[in-house]
C-alpha cells in the first residue's frame, strides 16, 4: 500500500477495528483512534493494552477491514 491508500484507508475507518500488516510481516487486529500527519494512533492488539500506540504509516505494509457483524 502506498502511503496516499493508508492514509485514506486509516481516515475511513477511525474508531473501528482493522487487521494491520506491520512491515515486519507480524499482523495485529488494532481499534484506530487516530490520524495525524505522520503516523496515527491505535490500540495495542485485539484491543488490549495501552490505548494510544502511535505508529508512522511506513511501518504498515497491509490494512484490511474487519467485516463486524450484530446479532
Amino acid at each position: 500500500m502506498t502511503v496516499t491508500e493508508i492514509i485514506e484507508f486509516l481516515w475511513a475507518h477511525k474508531g473501528k477495528r482493522v487487521l494491520v500488516t506491520w512491515s515486519d510481516g507480524e499482523r495485529q487486529c488494532v481499534d484506530i483512534n487516530g490520524v495525524d500527519e505522520e503516523g496515527f494512533l491505535h490500540s495495542g492488539p485485539d484491543g488490549t493494552e495501552q490505548r494510544d500506540w502511535w505508529t508512522r504509516f511506513e511501518d504498515v505494509a497491509a490494512l484490511d477491514p474487519l467485516d463486524v457483524e450484530g446479532p
